[in-house]
């Protein structure tokens, strides 16, 4: 078997991946079945043209049917975190996350509790680890953090006057902020401690639900300064590195123009990066045990910024994040 020098991995928000007459949420949302033969048939267009060696997905009711359509296209391993839950017959209430890979996959046990933090993540963890020729086990964490909508208790706008409702939401909203900090910190402690037991590389990738520079995902950006100055642990293995930092940039094609972090989600006109991929320290080019060189970073954004009416209008509302990465001489 040749040995493997190159990867690809790319993570992918489905955006409500449920096959009809399953609906996503509440009754009113089910596909047509023109609009998911229209929402495959552009997912199958996309993956072939992206020629990813392992995917990340988000938003997955429908795991079966994903996982038949990405055998047919090439990857024969497959995992996910849970079984959607269906609620009065046919509505889906609870995503799950997968992984597609060209290699095989080892699954650990998903990553649930807030430890050291009490609670659990608002959507389970997926981990795998990875074996490639040439470049040996990968750890891979596939994550969908806790989104920015307000966490309200059931029916609690209904009966209210705007004032009431305005309080309610606007606590909703710091809660659902502090369970986003907890899971990210939760994320950073396990992902640290799983690789100071196995010493593997490893990649953190999905949908992060808020720009990496925010204040909740300081953790990730941690550069410890040890007190002890003959300490004789080093805890640069153990950083978190942003793969769109580790890609040369080269320079603006004019002096007044700057370049700008990548957009992979639009609100209205307003866009936010929540789609993310993190890296180990053994594909930092600075870090003397440095292993992989990130060459590429790729964002698939045209159905969002430029869509196709009948072509990308049912496809999703999420930029895929892809990099590729080399082994070093």
């Amino acid at each position: 078997m040749a040995l493997i020098n190159k990867l690809k991995v790319t993570t992918c928000n489905l955006c409500n991946f449920v096959e009809p007459p399953f609906a996503y949420y509440e009754m009113e949302s089910i596909y047509t079945v023109k609009q998911w033969q229209q929402k495959t048939e552009w997912l199958k267009r996309t993956l072939t043209t992206l020629d990813s060696d392992i995917i990340a997905f988000q938003e997955v009711f429908s795991v079966e049917t994903l996982q038949t359509l990405l055998k047919d296209l090439g990857y024969p391993y497959f995992s996910y975190n849970l079984q959607p839950n269906i609620e009065a017959g046919y509505i889906y209430s609870r995503p799950a996350l997968a992984f597609a890979s060209r290699y095989p996959i080892i699954q650990h046990p998903n990553l649930t509790a807030l430890t050291p933090f009490e609670g659990e993540f608002s959507r389970p963890v997926l981990h795998i680890t990875v074996s490639v020729d040439g470049m040996g086990e990968l750890d891979l964490y596939n994550v969908h953090l806790k989104s920015k909508r307000p966490t309200l208790p059931d029916e609690a706008l209904e009966n209210t006057d705007n004032v009431e409702a305005w309080l309610i939401e606007t606590q909703g909203q710091v809660l659902s902020s502090l369970l986003r900090v907890q899971e990210a910190a939760a994320l950073h402690q396990a992902i640290a401690r799983h690789k100071l037991q196995f010493q593997r590389p490893f990649i953190l990738l999905g949908d992060f639900n808020n720009n990496i520079d925010s204040h909740e995902f300081s953790p990730f950006r941690s550069q410890f300064r040890p007190r002890k100055r003959d300490s004789i642990t080093d805890v640069k293995p153990y950083h978190f590195h942003d793969s769109w930092a580790l890609i040369p940039k080269g320079q603006p094609t004019r002096p007044v123009d700057k370049i700008t972090s990548p957009i992979t989600h639009y609100y209205g006109e307003s866009g936010s990066r929540l789609d993310h991929i993190l890296v180990s320290s053994e594909f930092n080019p600075n870090y003397v045990l440095s292993m992989f060189e990130v060459t590429d970073y790729q964002l698939t954004n045209q159905h969002i910024i430029d869509p196709i009416f009948g072509i990308d209008d049912i496809s999703t509302d999420h930029a895929l994040v892809s990099i590729t990465f080399e082994t070093r001489d």
